[in-house]
């Protein structure tokens, strides 16, 4: 049972060890889900990977959410331990073999992604036809902050012949994308719906429903910006677009549900020169700065629970492990006076940190608490 606090002050008041804490906020995410559930137009389903842990997942079912886009047996099997009644799609473009054949016939998998003819060929071998049989498709996108387009997705003209050959073969064919992490402009959205548009009316096969994956914004929000223009945005190019009338939409959120509702306190073991070493790094909960090259929102306390304040200063950020490589992206601007045994708390960390967390030198342990104030 995770301890519970009404604020990160109280806690810090109490705490006893200088392990790092990675502190979980219930409310935050269930608030990030109601926005989801009120502002898109179709069916929200959580990117589990973005955070799996048991406790978030159900916060976000309390929230309403009860799709889940899965990308392996054990994600699967997690959700239908939590919620049995859960809808799963098996949405990782290149799956085992023997993963599809599981995932079909023993978790009642019936939502599956392709990107590729011969993939399209392992999930028919392997599931029977009443399948919907996603093609993702590749959609350029400047504007996201890691593009995914390298990895997976069909070029246009491949993806609309998939769609005819998964409609010869008797299974049904469906459309989506996933257009890079951290999207910060909604026109990139609607760009690509527009490209699955395209697709769909070159392959002549109406899709069963459009998912719009996930990239939407979370902790590198534009100035000026709302998930709200996003959604207008997805709404404007698909109700514009013929060959997607009827056609559902879908969207798969990981970071943008979860993200406020985690933060780190780490804890300062040195202060030399211009550069700051922290009891958590890139090994441990600090793994996504790798990614987002983004000083988290960032306050600093002294051991007692005080708040630092003086004119900040820019510290090279390394963590405690031997590794050279631990060390943050980019510099942080922290409070000149900062000192040993302090705790900086950065918060906007409840995507890709928990799950990234590893033992590397023997220092994976952290605490786990519940912030409910």
């Amino acid at each position: 049972m995770r301890p519970t606090y009404p604020s990160v002050v109280d806690l810090l008041t109490k705490k006893t060890t200088d392990t790092p804490v990675f502190c979980l906020y219930p409310q935050r995410i269930r608030t990030a889900v109601q926005e989801f559930r009120h502002g898109f137009s179709g069916e929200v389903m959580y990117a589990v990977k973005a955070n799996p842990d048991p406790q978030v997942v159900g916060w976000v079912i309390e929230g309403g959410v009860t799709s889940f886009d899965t990308a392996s047996l054990p994600e699967i099997a997690l959700l239908r331990g939590i919620l049995p009644s859960g809808r799963c799609s098996y949405n990782h473009p290149i799956k085992p073999r023997a993963s599809i054949t599981t995932a079909y016939r023993d978790f009642g998998i019936r939502d599956f992604v392709v990107d590729h003819p011969a993939e399209l060929d392992k999930v028919l071998d392997c599931a029977g036809r009443d399948v919907v049989i996603e093609v993702r498709v590749a959609a350029p996108n400047t504007k996201a902050k890691v593009s995914f387009n390298e990895k997976f997705g069909a070029e246009p003209g491949a993806a609309a012949e998939l769609m005819r050959q998964i409609a010869v073969r008797g299974a049904t064919p469906a459309l989506t994308m996933h257009i890079g992490w951290q999207t910060t402009d909604p026109e990139a959205f609607a760009a690509a719906v527009r490209v699955l548009a395209a697709v769909a009316e070159d392959a002549a096969v109406p899709p069963e429903y459009v998912n719009v994956g996930g990239g939407f914004p979370s902790l590198l929000m534009p100035p000026g910006q709302k998930l709200q223009n996003y959604f207008d945005a997805i709404d404007g190019a698909h109700s514009d677009s013929p060959s997607l009338a009827g056609a559902p939409l879908r969207c798969e959120p990981g970071s943008a549900l979860v993200t406020l509702g985690g933060g780190v306190l780490t804890q300062v073991l040195l202060i030399k020169e211009g550069a700051i070493y922290l009891n958590d790094g890139i090994y441990g909960a600090l793994g996504e700065l790798i990614h987002s090259k983004f000083q988290p929102p960032t306050e600093v306390y002294t051991p007692s629970g005080g708040r630092r304040t003086a004119a900040a200063r820019q510290f090279r950020v390394f963590g405690p492990t031997c590794d050279a490589a631990d060390v943050s992206p980019v510099p942080f601007s922290l409070p000149g006076d900062v000192a040993e045994g302090d705790w900086l708390y950065l918060g906007s960390m409840g995507a890709y940190s928990m799950p990234l967390i590893t033992d590397f030198n023997g220092l994976g342990a952290h605490e786990f608490v519940i912030i409910d104030g």
